[in-house]
């Protein structure tokens, strides 16, 4: 276990936008699965680059992880917006693996914020 100290909050940030990262390529890998569709080969890459994205964050979580990180999360939640219901027809697995991965990706980003703002701010004085 690693003691709490000055990086405890960007560790804790980027372990869990790693978490949020797989969990992401967990929900759409799955969801292939279950219904596959003409594009799935993108699916399948954006999936491998979530579980890039996911490593990088949780070892090396350097501003350029993270800016992936934002990327890739942006760009899923503008092809799929949480809100919208463009799949309404699906069932089962396809049913809620929309709405978890857009949960996954808002969750990201806040976490990507929050890291965004500590940085900016700098070290807390102790």
């Amino acid at each position: 276990m690693e003691p709490l100290g000055a990086a405890a909050l960007p560790r804790f940030l980027s372990r869990s936008a790693a978490g949020a990262a797989a969990g992401c390529a967990a929900v759409h890998g799955l969801a292939l699965a279950a219904a596959p569709h003409p594009g799935a080969a993108a699916t399948l890459l954006l999936v491998a680059a979530c579980l890039l994205c996911a490593v990088h964050l949780f070892r090396l979580p350097s501003p350029a992880a993270w800016a992936l990180h934002v990327f890739l999360t942006t760009a899923m939640l503008a092809a799929h917006p949480p809100l919208a219901t463009a799949h309404h027809a699906a069932s089962g697995l396809s049913a809620w693996a929309g709405p978890v991965a857009g949960v996954l990706a808002v969750a990201a980003l806040l976490l990507a914020a929050v890291r965004a703002l500590g940085a900016l701010r700098g070290p807390v004085p102790a």
